[in-house]
């Protein structure tokens, strides 16, 4: 039997057998046999191994006939797909996915197993030492040079030509975003900045998110390293998928005779490259907005120096939320990080609630988290929702719930412009979505949601 725990690389040429896989929301396994060996005891270990019973199949027609009805006792959903040749069944390890390929897989096979090349720049040799041993633990991920000085990194990014940098927020000579300046707009790497996650290195992560990095990662130490490893290889895995995205064209918008302040409410969420995709939007809107919540996944320490910031080139307010905050035109609130930001209404008075409720798809502030409050409110008002760049599914639920229960108008961020195309491609593949839209026509689309102008179709 075959699990997604217990493999590292599996490939199989199936010819005259069907291959059976058991999918649950935690665990899947799986098995390649002959039709005539899938009996109920098979079927039965595979239903002991995960906790739901869905089945996928691929083999020929007349196998799946023969198995059928016996199968239909295990499980609640089963997928067939027609292979009447030979097909390959093989694992991926970087989706721990079983994937099947009707061609000889090998050239895809080398492709997922082609390890990332990472060059870290830190002027601490211990630091170094720690993120190696932590990349180390990644048969995915290879630290291929470490360079102390950072005069040396663009010569070592030459030479080296590294998949993913990561660079130290602070170092002699020249700080991380200064060397971020320098090198991004010419090698378009990306880049994950190393950051002790304190307030008064807020200000510095934000300016590198703004000049191109992709993410930060908490500096690791010995007293953290077990919680913080997994973390970081997850962040190299990813960064080493992101794409460079164009700065955007987006201009000033003109509200229009029919864009009300009073009778909309705007509700944003975002992760990863967020900060950024957020401020271009809030700088292109008019200077009269109805309220707006935002959720971006941040740590507490970086919250308020993100509202800040946007406040600074905004001419409305942009502040982090409070509790007891009220919903006003032109007032921005920002989820602090750490905390659940909720839309009550009592009395007919709209504010938020800021609590320590737990956190919902690992995160703290979540999407999904404000969404559903509003989808469960009293809330009269015209919701205009919308979901940008991210990794994961936080928002894609609520948003579905917006729909149903609020009527929202719904947006989300477009592929091309996404720099983690994860947190809109959920919301999109649960058939919520009215409008997708590139970052250039985000703040045009939330205007014309507002004013309930027709939207074009979503594609």
């Amino acid at each position: 039997m075959i699990t997604k725990e217990n493999t590292t690389i599996f490939e199989e040429i199936v010819s005259d057998k069907i291959f059976v896989c058991a999918q649950g929301n935690k665990h899947s396994c799986a098995v390649v046999c002959k039709v005539e060996e899938l009996n109920s005891s098979v079927l039965d270990d595979l239903v002991q191994n995960v906790d739901a019973h869905i089945f996928k199949i691929i083999g020929k027609k007349g196998d799946y006939a023969q198995i059928e009805k016996s199968l239909g006792i295990f499980c609640d959903d089963v997928k067939f797909v027609q292979r009447e040749h030979d097909f390959t069944v093989f694992f991926d390890p970087k989706s721990s996915q079983l994937r099947v390929k009707k061609e000889d897989p090998s050239q895809l096979i080398e492709e997922i197993q082609k390890v990332i090349k990472v060059l870290v720049v830190d002027d601490s040799t211990t630091i170094c030492n720690l993120l190696k041993k932590i990349m180390g633990l990644s048969p995915l991920i290879e630290v291929v040079g470490s360079v102390n000085n950072p005069l040396e990194a663009a010569e070592a990014i030459e030479r080296l030509r590294p998949d993913v940098v990561t660079l130290d927020i602070h170092m002699p000579n020249l700080n991380g975003v200064e060397l971020l300046k320098q090198i991004y707009p010419k090698y378009k790497i990306p880049c994950i900045m190393i950051s002790s996650i304190s307030i008064s290195e807020g200000p510095l992560v934000l300016d590198a998110l703004d000049a191109g990095a992709v993410d930060y990662i908490q500096k690791p130490d010995m007293s953290n390293f077990a919680n913080i490893a997994a973390e970081i290889n997850k962040k190299i895995i990813s960064a080493s998928k992101v794409k460079h995205v164009e700065k955007s064209r987006n201009i000033k918008v003109s509200a229009g005779s029919q864009y009300n302040t009073d009778n909309n409410l705007i509700v944003l969420g975002a992760s990863t490259g967020g900060t950024k995709v957020l401020k271009e939007v809030l700088d292109h809107l008019p200077d009269e907005i109805p309220p707006i919540l935002i959720v971006q996944h941040i740590p507490a320490e970086f919250s308020r120096a993100f509202a800040e910031r946007l406040d600074a080139s905004t001419k409305f307010i942009v502040k982090e939320a409070e509790n007891g905050d009220l919903l006003k035109s032109n007032l921005v609130l920002i989820a602090p990080g750490g905390k659940q930001m909720k839309f009550v209404e009592i009395n007919g008075v709209a504010k938020v609630e800021i609590n320590d409720d737990a956190p919902v798809n690992r995160f703290q502030p979540s999407v999904d988290y404000l969404f559903n409050s509003l989808a469960d409110s009293n809330c009269q008002k015209n919701i205009v929702a919308a979901i940008f760049t991210g990794m994961g599914k936080d928002g894609a639920l609520g948003m579905k719930a917006l729909k149903q229960n609020k009527n929202a108008q719904t947006i989300a961020q477009d592929e091309k412009s996404s720099v983690v195309f994860g947190m809109p491609k959920e919301a999109i593949k649960l058939g919520c979505v009215d409008n997708i839209v590139s970052l250039d026509e985000a703040a045009t689309e939330i205007v014309r949601a507002c004013g309930r102008l027709p939207l074009k179709n979503a594609q």
